[in-house]
């Protein structure tokens, strides 16, 4: 029986459907209650997987995965839920998948099954790939191919060498990827996997036609069509298809091109991904066609679908990576509002793609388009708002006021990145970037704000709404003046904002608290070998806590400065709140970026206060201040900028959050809190309060006068 039941998959990996049935009956005539019964269901479900039966395949797992806990048999366990993964994958359904694989490696682990916890891994990787997270899918794929290889498992080993190039040709390595499908392409014919080799020539076809390798793609595209065929499966030729639609238009036949398109949009509504590709490829040919009204029917329907699919993910894992499937979307939308000159559109379009991870967790909905009055925003704001989307060869820059909007094309991200990197080296190097020659910060200036000067009044207000390539800058450091050269932020108040939807809920927010509660939380006690001991976090303390009266603070130092000490003093009844301690950022996971505090009481390893943390409690403060190293993050996501303990304080619900971008110094710190502080006593706002620290020190005589003490310090606003 067991013979027959590993025959059978074996048969329906080789396309051998009709015998892989054969074989199975066979088995369930056989089989009793007491034995292998639930391994011939699973088997069933396997080969309905293979003919793309979704809902039969599942309904056989779900049988296979109570069998095996009714037997309690952990390894059978382990393999139903990889295969009810597997089911969830096919179908998109992500935060499912991601269930059902964690489940299973965990089970696995518990009985040592290496095998199985390889396979969970791997297809964690491919969900983090699905979701777009694509750094952290290639660091788990590879890993998984390396436990595949040392433990035999060629299948597996096939699979992952095409996702690990999936994800290579994602960050932009092309030859990397090109690697990986040809091994991936070698292996999969060494094991005769139709499925394997159809995936490994489609995504060489990809590859190849971004190269405009048209011949040598072609190749790859008839033997894709063929093995589709022969599989008669009409899921199994979606992407062929694609991929032929995409070769016709590189070769001069787009009326074919789009009569294929249509047929993949018409039978891909189960896989989303695929549809607003093809409907997106559909809206550039129609736009080269010069059917215009068509192109921006179909940009739209485009983003429908996608903004559909991501409508379904629930948690803020999935949703902060998931913009990336959809950059193209936008981009390519935006330029054809452009290029119709319609910019004010162009901005909706633009705004739409920011922050949604961020508005999700403040249960903000979407502006309507129509609704939707960048003038009356600034307005409100009392201020000028330049939204900007930096981009290869030009960029945009829409400047709005309360009377004007304005809409310019700037340097390309080309010119602009290299600069902004340059700027921030010469200031983490401590140089007086004022006296330089040639300045970067100059000629970023020139690039950025220039265009707009005379539409921003001396000692205004402006809000910056920029995009990832944006988020490592602060603004207030551009060299402003051609005669007598000075920091931008002499002339102006800076706020970075993440979009005018969240602006507008900002602008609209009423005062929730007068009494101004202050909860403010620092001098922890570390352990010597984790953590240095902050000299002047005693003195920082001391300083704000003295702007409070005793009855409208609560500061918690020394063993109280816990994880425990800040939720259990509820938050969300303070109008600030203040952190005086190390932090951390990590670049892998955003949200495990933590405040490094005391431990708590009676569990001497809980002493991090992690961003993930931070989203459970609801706030209602004007502003929290990190006064850590990095609490801006370090990990930029597509549509969010930066994200890590800034950015969870502002979805918990802060109006606004101070947070450091690179290293601060504990001397220097102590002065300038002090100085925001003093000015918040005295009824400024935030940006106003915190430009008037900053130029203290900027004034003062000091080494503190350059911008690497002052410069870190960024002003958030959310909603």
């Amino acid at each position: 029986m067991r013979r027959k039941i590993f025959l059978s998959v074996a048969q329906a990996r080789l396309g051998q459907l009709a015998k892989a049935d054969e074989t199975l009956q066979k088995a369930a005539e056989e089989c009793s209650k007491e034995r292998l019964c639930g391994e011939v269901t699973s088997a069933k479900g396997s080969v309905e997987l293979e003919r793309g039966r979704l809902d039969d395949a599942e309904h056989s797992f779900q049988i296979g995965l109570i069998d095996a806990r009714l037997r309690s048999n952990k390894f059978l366990e382990t393999q139903a839920l990889l295969n009810l993964g597997v089911v969830a994958l096919q179908e998109e359904h992500y935060e499912d998948a991601l269930t059902w694989f964690g489940n299973a490696s965990n089970v696995a682990r518990s009985i040592g099954a290496k095998l199985a916890v390889e396979k969970a891994e791997g297809n964690l990787g491919w969900i983090y790939y699905k979701i777009g997270d694509f750094q952290r899918s290639l660091t788990n794929t590879v890993e998984a191919e390396k436990q595949a290889s040392e433990l035999g498992s060629t299948i597996d080993q096939v699979a992952l060498l095409n996702n690990a190039g999936l994800s290579e040709y994602k960050l932009g390595q092309l030859d990397t990827a090109q690697d990986f499908y040809r091994r991936s392409l070698s292996l999969a014919q060494s094991i005769q996997n139709r499925q394997k080799v159809l995936d490994a020539h489609v995504n060489l076809g990809f590859l190849l036609l971004s190269l405009n390798k048209l011949d040598e793609a072609e190749n790859h595209v008839g033997e894709a069509n063929h093995i589709a065929e022969q599989q008669k499966i009409e899921r199994a030729g979606l992407e062929p298809a694609l991929l032929n639609a995409l070769l016709l238009d590189k070769r001069g036949d787009k009326q074919g091109s789009i009569a294929t398109l249509l047929e993949v949009e018409k039978h891909s509504a189960d896989v989303p991904s695929l549809r607003w590709e093809a409907e997106n490829t559909l809206a550039r040919i129609y736009l080269e066609d010069g059917r215009s009204k068509d192109a921006g029917l179909w940009f739209q329907r485009s983003i429908d679908t996608f903004r559909q699919q991501r409508s379904s993910l629930t948690s803020v894992d999935s949703t902060l990576p998931f913009l990336a499937n959809a950059d193209d979307l936008y981009r390519d939308y935006t330029e054809y509002l452009i290029r119709e000159h319609k910019p004010d559109e162009a901005l909706n379009v633009v705004d739409e793609s920011r922050a949604e991870a961020l508005a999700d967790g403040l249960k903000l909905s979407p502006l309507k388009r129509t609704s939707m009055n960048p003038r009356t925003i600034a307005s409100r704001a009392q201020a000028t708002i330049l939204v900007y989307s930096v981009r290869p060869k030009t960029s945009y820059l829409w400047a709005i006021t309360p009377s004007r909007q304005q809409f310019y094309e700037l340097p390309g991200s080309e010119t602009i990145v290299p600069l902004i990197q340059s700027h921030t080296k010469a200031i983490l190097a401590s140089r007086d970037v004022l006296a330089q020659e040639n300045a970067p910060g100059r000629d970023l200036y020139r690039a950025l704000v220039k265009p707009v000067e005379g539409m921003i009044p001396k000692g205004g207000r402006v809000f910056i709404i920029g995009d990832e390539a944006l988020s490592g800058l602060n603004f207030e450091t551009l060299l402003a003046g051609d005669e007598s050269p000075h920091f931008w932020i002499e002339d102006v108040a800076i706020t970075n904002a993440k979009s005018l939807r969240l602006l507008s809920a900002n602008s609209e927010k009423q005062e929730l608290y007068a009494d101004r509660r202050m909860l403010l939380i620092g001098d922890p006690v570390y352990r010597e070998s984790e953590y240095a001991k902050l000299p002047n976090a005693a003195q920082e303390v001391a300083n704000i806590a003295g702007h409070f009266a005793a009855d409208h603070r609560m500061v918690l130092t020394g063993e109280q400065a816990s994880p425990d000490g800040y939720r259990d003093h509820q938050p969300g009844g303070f109008s600030y709140i203040h952190f005086v301690a190390h932090a951390t950022a990590n670049m892998t996971a955003p949200l495990d970026s933590a405040v490094v505090l005391s431990p708590d009481h009676g569990d001497s390893g809980t002493y991090k206060l992690y961003a993930r943390d931070i989203l459970q409690q609801n706030l209602h403060a004007d502003l929290v201040t990190l006064s850590s190293c990095y609490g801006s993050g370090s990990r930029q996501y597509t549509g969010e900028g930066l994200v890590g303990l800034a950015w969870a304080f502002l979805r918990a619900g802060s109006h606004h959050v101070i947070g450091a971008m690179w290293e601060v110094s504990d001397a220097s710190t102590p002065e300038l809190m002090g100085n925001l502080y003093g000015e918040l006593a005295k009824g400024s706002q935030p940006d106003v309060a915190l430009r008037s620290a900053k130029l203290a020190m900027l004034h003062s005589n000091g080494v503190f006068r350059k911008p690497l003490y002052w410069a870190p310090f960024l002003l958030y606003s959310g909603a």
